[in-house]
């Protein structure tokens, strides 16, 4: 609720009251109405989210012990499949026992409703086709990060779409100098990374804080 003096976000464990705050969701979650705003957002606000849908990466790092495959510490590998189920792979980083497999776009979205198990065995039988079946007694620990799964995310990161590009400074704009946004769809030159969600949240802080010392 923010048409008082200050804004109350209610909540399972309670109500908290602020003079302003900042919304780091995603857009995704935003626009589905996780959360609920009352009054309503103004609509450029709410049609903004729609413009930053979730794009989908799906990581799946594999424990490979006992051998290096005949690679080097961060080459990369990618595997091209009937130009679709295709696969990145960082090898190896830091001389670490470590593959990293990377897909992306629709198909990370199928194999995220397919799972986690099935995900990994897409990623095992790959390796295998390429380096050898004894490839697989080397495998180790396996997962698959499950963006696209967890409700209160929805996707990887927001990419805007054709010709919405503005979405992104029309949710840098506060609303009645109580509601500020952050997060990385919002991180200027550094959108779509960890660091930049940072940095965005920090940003916005000292903007809050600037907005409320001037009051």
């Amino acid at each position: 609720f923010w048409n008082g003096p200050d804004v109350a976000c209610v909540t399972d464990r309670g109500t908290i009251r602020a003079r302003a705050v900042i919304v780091t969701a995603s857009p995704a979650v935003l626009a589905f109405e996780e959360i609920a705003f009352s009054p309503a957002l103004p609509d450029a606000h709410f049609s903004a989210f729609f413009d930053l849908p979730m794009g989908m990466l799906t990581k799946l790092p594999v424990e490979i012990s006992g051998t290096r495959l005949g690679l080097q510490p961060f080459d990369d590998l990618l595997v091209e499949r009937l130009a679709r189920h295709d696969i990145y792979f960082l090898c190896f980083p830091f001389d670490l026992d470590l593959m990293v497999g990377f897909v992306g776009g629709d198909f990370a979205w199928e194999m995220s409703a397919a799972g986690e198990a099935a995900g990994i065995d897409f990623v095992v039988d790959r390796l295998c086709d390429i380096f050898g079946a004894d490839t697989r007694k080397h495998v180790g620990r396996a997962m698959m990060t499950n963006w696209g799964g967890e409700r209160y995310v929805r996707g990887a990161y927001a990419a805007a779409r054709p010709g919405r590009s503005e979405a992104r400074a029309t949710l840098m704009r506060p609303v009645a100098d109580k509601i500020f946004f952050a997060g990385e769809h919002l991180a200027g030159p550094l959108i779509q990374t960890c660091g930049g969600a940072r940095l965005s949240g920090e940003s916005v802080a000292r903007q809050v804080a600037a907005v409320l010392a001037a009051e």
